[in-house]
């Protein structure tokens, strides 16, 4: 077996297992944990008249984030909470340490700060603060969410793994949100349109004056969308956006991603990548058609999904057309064979690691084994290499596979060679 970095071993072994701690409001009652990304421990997505909302009564929270390095190479991990996990994270004279089965791990664990600035009120004129328009996702990922929330939620169609992460009944929710719909009789233009020239309005603040403050290592730029009644629908949001965006930003001088249903049209395609937009994004998350159907069923079918996602490559370019998947649901050899015909086609495979959530349908699914996603990332890398594809992001942005990690390992292998 190949040497792994110790960044790789132990993100794989987050990833798989989570995290626990004692006590459990060990971060909850950290005196400055305000100054850092966080979430609750627990969720609870649950469908209310047509809305979707957390309704877990849970006060206790963790770091969202954490940053591990190991001399120069750093990478950013996504945490979950879970109790039996064999990773414990321990805070020893204001310092965070991880353990493995009571073992100190000579790694150093940092908390990802809240940039400040997504903390600023806007003007009167423009209700909320910089953070409810934009986001920063690890270090360096700017991220815009066209809407809160995926109609496939609420219509109960949701994907069998995904918790949502929906907002509380209380929470003030300044972008447009699927909860909304059912005020407007589902008539997704009314509903757009009655928050629009707010939204974009707030969009164009923030994301000027987040960029003003050149935090950033890197420049990507993503935009995402969870589902509407109709493919229509969501690109209509997507366009009108992106489309504002466009008159303010050279979206050509970053990384950029849409990561969005597939097209309703190829007109359509051609004229998001005129803006700017270097890659598209639609995500399988799961490599045969029988499972994808019954693991996704608000998604359109395998054969026409697959078909979308040829069709794109024939506008945005061999490599420049996304899917991700979702390692641990279905066999490897499956999965791998069917990422090889894609990737023969143009289309690059990303993938997360499984991991079961609460008040999910797939919470009680174990997560796949250390060995299998280690060499499932491996056999990745080799198909990347083969086809020049390149991992999405960078390793302080990516937070749930260890694909930049193994990649940045192999060229640095093969260039010092």
């Amino acid at each position: 077996m190949k040497n792994n970095s110790v960044i790789t071993e132990t993100k794989i072994d987050l990833l798989r297992e989570g995290v626990c701690f004692y006590p459990i409001d060990l971060f909850t009652s950290y005196s400055n944990i305000k100054h850092f990304k966080t979430k609750h421990i627990k969720v609870k997505p649950t469908i209310v008249k047509g809305a979707v909302y957390d309704l877990a009564h849970e006060k206790n929270i963790l770091p969202s984030e954490i940053l591990l390095t190991s001399g120069i190479r750093q990478s950013i991990c996504k945490l979950r909470y879970n109790e039996h996990s064999s990773i414990e994270i321990r805070l020893e004279e204001d310092h965070f340490f991880l353990y493995k089965n009571n073992e100190k791990i000579n790694i150093i664990v940092s908390l990802v700060p809240n940039y400040e600035i997504l903390e600023q009120k806007i003007d009167e004129s423009i209700s909320g603060t910089i953070g409810d328009y934009v986001d920063v996702i690890g270090l360096d990922r700017i991220s815009i969410l066209f809407f809160e929330g995926c109609y496939n939620w609420n219509c109960g169609k949701a994907c069998k793994f995904c918790d949502l992460h929906p907002k509380k009944k209380k929470d003030m929710v300044i972008k447009p949100t699927v909860n909304n719909l059912k005020n407007y009789y589902n008539n997704v233009n009314k509903w757009w349109n009655a928050s629009k020239e707010h939204y974009l309005k707030g969009i164009k603040y923030s994301i000027t004056q987040l960029l003003e403050h050149q935090l950033f290592p890197h420049k990507h730029l993503f935009f995402m969308a969870g589902n509407l009644p109709t493919i229509k629908d969501v690109w209509d949001v997507a366009e009108d956006t992106l489309l504002s965006i466009s008159n303010y930003l050279n979206l050509d001088e970053f990384d950029s991603y849409l990561n969005i249903a597939p097209h309703d049209t190829l007109e359509r395609l051609k004229r998001i990548k005129k803006l700017g937009i270097k890659q598209v994004q639609y995500n399988l998350e799961v490599a045969n058609k029988e499972l994808f159907e019954d693991t996704c069923p608000g998604k359109m079918k395998y054969d026409l999904f697959v078909n979308k996602l040829i069709e794109a490559v024939s506008v945005f370019g061999f490599g420049n057309v996304r899917s991700n998947f979702v390692f641990g649901l279905q066999d490897k050899k499956q999965m791998l064979e069917e990422i090889q015909r894609l990737a023969y086609k143009g289309i690059v495979a990303d993938y997360s690691v499984f991991q079961p959530k609460n008040n999910t349908p797939f919470q009680n699914k174990p997560s796949p084994d250390f060995e299998d996603v280690l060499d499932f990332s491996n056999q990745l890398v080799d198909i990347y290499l083969k086809y020049h594809f390149k991992p999405i992001f960078c390793s302080l942005s990516s937070r749930s596979s260890i694909i930049n990690e193994l990649y940045e390992d192999r060229c640095s292998t093969n260039f010092s060679k």
